[in-house]
C-alpha cells in the first residue's frame, strides 16, 4: 500500500511511521489520519516488528489540526455539526495508533501542539528533543480540547498539572515535559541515537512477553489490583509455555544474550 501523507518503513525489528507533510509542519488532516488507521493493521501483520517509532518529518512532530480544517468548522451556526471533519471520528483515526500490538515510541523531534501532542500521547513512550515545545493549545483558539486530551493527560501527569496545561493552553519546553512526565527522556544532537537505542533495547526482549505486557499496562487504570493479578497470572502462564521463555532461561543459564524468535 502506498501513502501520500505518511511514510512507513520497516527495518528489521523496528518499524517507523512518519508524518510526512513537513512543509505544513505535519498539520493533521482527515486524509493523514485515514492513512494512519490503514497503516496500523499492516504493521500488526508484520511478525518481525517489535517496536514502532512514530515521528514527524522536518522540524516539527506535528503542529496539530490543520488551520484550514479548523477554519472550515468555526461557525456561528450551532447546528453546523462536529468539527475537524467529524469530531470524534477524526480523532479516532489518529488514536488508532493505540491499537498497535508492538510498543510504540513517539520521537518528538520538534513541536507537538494541540492534537499533535494528543497523537504523541497515544504512543506508549515519548522521547523529546531539546528545543521542542509541547502544549494543549485548544482553549487559546476558543475550542474545547479533543482527541482524548482530558482523558489521557490527567492519567499521565496527574489532574492538577493536566488542568494547568489544558486550562491555560501554555506551551512547555522539553525539560519541563520530562520533569512532568509527558516524556521519559530528553536528548540533544544525539536524539536519533537515543530513540534508536531505546527501540533496540525493547526489541531485544521477548516479543511475545512484551506485547502481552503492553496489553496489561494499557488497561491498568481501569482494573482493580485483584483483576490485575488475575490478568498477569493468565498472561504469565501463556508465556511460560513459549519457546522464548525456554530460550530466555537457557540464555541466563549459559550467561549469553537470548535469541528470541517471537513464539
Amino acid at each position: 500500500m502506498s501513502f501520500e501523507h505518511i511514510l512507513l518503513d520497516h527495518q528489521g525489528p523496528i518499524t517507523r511511521l512518519t508524518l510526512n507533510v513537513p512543509s505544513r509542519l505535519n498539520a493533521m488532516t482527515s486524509a493523514m489520519g485515514a492513512e494512519i488507521r490503514d497503516a496500523v493493521p499492516l504493521i500488526n501483520e508484520r511478525d518481525e516488528t517489535r517496536v514502532v517509532i512514530v515521528r514527524g518529518a522536518g522540524r516539527a512532530f506535528s503542529a496539530g489540526g490543520s488551520l484550514e480544517s479548523i477554519q472550515e468548522e468555526v461557525s456561528e451556526d450551532p447546528d453546523s455539526g462536529p468539527g475537524l471533519g467529524g469530531g470524534a471520528n477524526f480523532y479516532r483515526l489518529y488514536l488508532s495508533v493505540r491499537g498497535l500490538d508492538a510498543p510504540s515510541i513517539a520521537a518528538i523531534n520538534g513541536h507537538a501542539i494541540g492534537a499533535g501532542l494528543c497523537f504523541a500521547l497515544g504512543c506508549d513512550m515519548r522521547v523529546i528533543r531539546t528545543g521542542a515545545r509541547v502544549g494543549m493549545t485548544f482553549v487559546r483558539l476558543g475550542i474545547h480540547p479533543g482527541m482524548a486530551a482530558t482523558w489521557t493527560l490527567p492519567r499521565l501527569i496527574g489532574p492538577a498539572r493536566a488542568a494547568e496545561l489544558l486550562y491555560s493552553g501554555r506551551l512547555i519546553d522539553a525539560a519541563t515535559a520530562v520533569d512532568w512526565g509527558i516524556a521519559s527522556r530528553q536528548a540533544d544532537d544525539d536524539f536519533d541515537q537515543v530513540v534508536e537505542d531505546l527501540a533496540m533495547e525493547i526489541a531485544a526482549s521477548g516479543p511475545v512477553a512484551v506485547k502481552a505486557t503492553k496489553r496489561t499496562v494499557r488497561g491498568a487504570f481501569e482494573r482493580s489490583i485483584d483483576e490485575a493479578l488475575e490478568l498477569e497470572s493468565a498472561e504469565q502462564e501463556v508465556t511460560f509455555r513459549t519457546a522464548d521463555a525456554r530460550e530466555g532461561v537457557q540464555a541466563l543459564t549459559e550467561r549469553r544474550p537470548p535469541r528470541f524468535v517471537g513464539r
